[in-house]
């Protein structure tokens, strides 16, 4: 139960009693659960970024930097003009998307 009600974020419960008799057992339960739902504690801790998060927005990093090399180059070249085009055109598609 801890499971589902922890995290970062704060959780609300509501509990549905009735005042029938017919409806005693279920009224119990469901303030039993309530009560132990209550004493449920959450530790506040800042979000940390695992291993693997920190490790692919270096390979980010790095496919960004090796992509600004190759249009560098391709800028540089003689067919920069078509490159330009090719770009404009995904782009545009990209963002269509």
């Amino acid at each position: 139960m801890k499971d589902s009600l922890g995290g970062t974020a704060k959780t609300l419960m509501f509990v549905n009693c009735s005042p029938s008799v017919y409806n005693t057992a279920e009224t119990k339960n469901s303030l039993r659960y309530a009560e132990s739902a209550k004493k449920i504690t959450n530790k506040v801790a800042k979000a940390v970024e695992t291993k693997e998060i920190s490790k692919l927005k270096s390979t980010i990093d790095m496919l960004e930097g090796q992509m600004e090399k190759m249009e560098d180059l391709l800028n540089d070249s003689e067919q920069a003009d078509a490159w330009k085009g090719l770009k404009e055109a995904f782009v545009e598609e990209y963002n269509h998307v």
